[in-house]
């Protein structure tokens, strides 16, 4: 069975003792032999093997102390004539490794003057030569391999710091969208509980107001209350049913919310121009639009003769207006209507829209523009 990819580099990255040590145990055998061929018969010189052990131990503090491994290294090499070449081709690989291409190329250039000019002193120009080319290879070849794992280390760095960066905006993101989804289920809350607890308080009032004299008609409004509690049970259920399976909020019909409003004693006056939406989302504010207006007028409007809902599809931008006739004399919206004009500003906000609520001097309006989409689409 073959080794899975990387599980060499894996195992030495686990164990950097372990790798400091085979290094530091290769220089120290490659110097000793280098020094025993050079003894020959005669008596050894122990100084040599002793500025091996100093050169191959300072190979320990090679990834911290690059530029001081290399300096020990160097004179280390000079002193004995030569005989480091691998303490100084780890020296150079650790210089680029981790510090960088520039100080490897400084310590090339350093270093080989150095070398170059002890060859010179101790053997000639006839030396110098073969140094150049010996030297020249092993310095060469260790920092391009240094200098590729540093470029690989950075490389992977960088995929690291991109992958944890992703994950925070991941996180960051699921934590917008459960704002979001919070933001929409209190709003659709509101729309379901504050508007038809509004209509079901006028029509319990009136039925209150004519029990005496008009029973049938207290008994039809009872009964309008009623189907009311009942049409809210059914969105509660529906609102919990798309937070169990996420499917789409379905529109609710605005011709039953209208006449709802006509049952409540709202004088309601429907005028459209050109076909309604085929989108879904845009069909989903203009009835919580002409809801939250028409429950405002219910609340605030003073003996209104006539609410005008002015539903205008056919140019561009779809424009729906709620005008009534209260003359501007009721008391300011509420907190709970002002909340129901933020949700609505924000569902327009959704598709480019605007919401625009205030007096004028008939009484209240609200206004919606929508952009009319190119492409509508079932959203």
């Amino acid at each position: 069975m073959e080794p899975a990819p990387g599980a060499s580099r894996a195992f030495w990255a686990r164990h950097p003792r372990l790798g400091t040590g085979v290094v530091v145990g290769f220089c120290l055998v490659a110097g000793a032999g280098v020094d025993l061929l050079r003894w020959g018969p005669g008596q050894p010189d122990w100084w040599l093997l002793a500025a091996d052990t100093i050169a191959a131990l300072s190979l320990i503090w090679r990834r911290r102390e690059p530029w001081a491994v290399l300096a020990v290294v160097v004179a280390g090499d000079a002193l004995t004539g030569g005989v480091m070449v691998a303490p100084y081709a780890v020296a150079m690989y650790s210089l680029a490794a981790h510090r960088s291409l520039h100080s490897a190329t400084v310590g090339t250039v350093g270093s080989l003057a150095v070398l170059g000019a002890e060859t010179i002193h101790r053997s000639g120009r006839d030396g110098l030569g073969w140094f150049l080319f010996f030297y020249g290879v092993t310095v060469v070849a260790s920092v391009l391999i240094g200098a590729n794992v540093a470029a690989r280390r950075r490389y992977v760095g960088a995929l690291l710091d991109r992958a944890a960066r992703l994950a925070r905006e991941k996180e960051q993101e699921g934590l917008l969208a459960a704002a979001r989804e919070r933001a929409r289920i209190a709003h659709d809350l509101h729309d379901i509980v504050a508007h038809n607890l509004t209509i079901m308080v006028r029509l319990a009032d009136g039925a209150t107001a004519v029990a005496d004299s008009d029973p049938q008609r207290s008994r039809r409004a009872v009964q309008r209350a009623a189907d009311l509690g009942r049409e809210a049970m059914k969105d509660m259920r529906r609102l919990l049913g798309v937070l169990h399976d996420g499917s789409p909020d379905v529109p609710g019909d605005l011709e039953t919310l209208i006449e709802t409003f006509r049952i409540a004693g709202l004088p309601v006056t429907v005028r459209r121009h050109g076909p309604g939406p085929r989108s879904l989302g845009l069909q989903r504010v203009v009835f919580r639009s002409v809801q939250e207006a028409l429950t405002n007028a219910l609340r605030y409007a003073e003996e209104p003769t006539e609410v005008l809902v002015d539903l205008d599809y056919s140019g561009d931008p779809i424009r729906i207006t709620v005008l009534d006739d209260g003359h501007g004399a009721g008391p300011a919206p509420s907190v709970g209507s002002e909340q129901g004009l933020n949700a609505l500003r924000e569902r327009a906000a959704l598709y480019g829209g605007t919401v625009e609520a205030g007096r004028e001097a008939s009484g209240w309006a609200v206004r919606v523009t929508l952009p009319h989409p190119t492409e509508e689409t079932d959203d």
